[in-house]
């Protein structure tokens, strides 16, 4: 298998740019469902993350005590209570990507709303990016049962790597282009295998060259999937769409580590760093 270098110059002269007649409409339609109890800010920063670089519209599908939190913050993302799942598909209408999981537990409220976005996403022509949590509920689900949809993403780091494959977390990290690749294969997806040097396995296969220790924070990898999710609604295909919000991601906390140093980095600050890098 070829591993192609990935660095942030390679993909400079792929990053979206705005046409100077247009609306909001022209650059991608996020939801994000996320944030159960005492997990609200994972799904908050994956919204601000996909505003911040250049989504046109954000809906946050969370739980009811995440709502006040998300609009005092975001007043931008349009923010919606799910006590209950009876209109639930009604908000997928007209959406172009789908961030599933950030946030999410072991709760029956997080396994609800993973099965109805499965269910929801099915026979649409949207783009499902699967993260955190929502990575552990695919894991024990029985896939052959069960229509994902064609354009899957899923963005695992090697603890949810090892739980999809029923492997140890040593024989991912010793493995990690071939463990990519049978996540590849098993769930016919798109698949960022998250850690130092991240792993792209496409349509061709990425070893990402940005990005360090000063990544290691809690909430880093919410951050990522909102890029993610911006840069694929904005009309560019899945592959190029993952280079550029790993290669983005990786160089705004290189940014951080030349001016701060390895420790310290927030990733409310992590966001501005990404929006000064789309913006070169």
């Amino acid at each position: 298998m070829t591993v192609n270098s990935l660095a942030y110059k390679d993909i400079q002269g792929f990053l979206p740019r705005r046409f100077k007649n247009s609306h909001k409409g022209q650059y991608g339609k996020v939801l994000v469902v996320g944030g159960d109890a005492g997990m609200g800010g994972a799904a908050i920063l994956t919204s601000e993350s996909a505003l911040m670089s250049g989504a046109g519209l954000i809906t946050l599908l969370t739980k009811k005590e995440n709502v006040t939190a998300s609009l005092l913050r975001l007043p931008e993302v349009m923010t919606y209570d799910i006590s209950n799942f009876i209109k639930f598909c009604s908000y997928f209408e007209g959406i172009d990507t789908v961030v599933c999981g950030v946030g999410f537990g072991d709760s029956e409220w997080s396994k609800e709303a993973f099965i109805k976005t499965i269910e929801c996403c099915k026979d649409k022509h949207i783009n499902l990016i699967i993260d955190a949590g929502a990575l552990r509920l695919l894991s024990k689900i029985n896939t052959e049962n069960t229509q994902l949809p064609k354009n899957l993403i899923l963005t695992p780091h090697p603890g949810e790597a090892a739980d999809l494959l029923n492997r140890s977390v040593k024989y991912v990290q010793e493995n990690r282009i071939s463990c990519a690749k049978e996540l590849n294969e098993k769930f016919k997806a798109h698949v960022i295998l998250k850690g130092y040097q991240t792993i792209i396995f496409s349509n061709k296969i990425y070893k990402c060259q940005e990005g360090g220790p000063e990544l290691a924070i809690p909430g880093s990898g919410d951050v990522l999937a909102g890029l993610i999710s911006s840069m694929v609604s904005q009309n560019i295909n899945i592959e190029d769409a993952c280079r550029i919000a790993v290669a983005v991601h990786g160089k705004a906390g290189n940014d951080y580590r030349d001016e701060h140093g390895e420790i310290g980095l927030k990733s409310s600050e992590l966001i501005q760093n990404i929006r000064k890098r789309i913006n070169l």
